[in-house]
């Protein structure tokens, strides 16, 4: 290791050390070191208060657009359900909808605002059923 690269590791475990004292201290440590600086207590809190809300805002971003893309590839892959399979959850799918006297067209298209399914939905709600139907005969002995 040459002399610039142990200096600059030792540096950074003297950073890390005061990063521990801080993170470490009680409340009336950090103003008691407030006060021996010199430091106005409020802008000190104001200005860690706004250094947290960048780094939460700098690291959100980058996972809100990392579950885009997640949402959008996956909205590209084509189904890996059968059309026999299709068939049959379509039919629950009618009967669902049909719900023996209840409301269920009504709860299957409140977030469309009242407004049927579209075709597009409708795909995705017949794969959502049978992957479920998949997840609950998993574990059943009789398949």
């Amino acid at each position: 290791m040459t002399r610039k690269n142990r200096g600059r590791n030792e540096l950074q475990r003297i950073s890390d050390a005061f990063d521990e004292d801080i993170l470490n201290a009680s409340p009336a440590q950090l103003r008691e070191l407030l006060a021996e600086e010199g430091l106005d207590q409020t802008k000190v809190v104001a200005e860690m208060d706004a250094i947290l809300e960048q780094a939460k805002r700098s690291f959100g971003r980058p996972k809100l657009d990392q579950a885009k893309a997640a949402i959008a590839a996956r909205g590209s892959e084509p189904s890996n359900v059968s059309a026999i399979d299709r068939e049959c959850v379509r039919g629950k799918l009618g009967a669902i909808r049909s719900g023996a006297g209840e409301n269920m067209e009504g709860m299957m298209t409140a977030a469309r605002r009242g407004k049927k399914l579209s075709a597009r939905d409708e795909e995705g709600a017949l794969d959502d059923l049978a992957q479920l139907e998949a997840l609950e005969n998993e574990g059943d002995p009789e398949e």
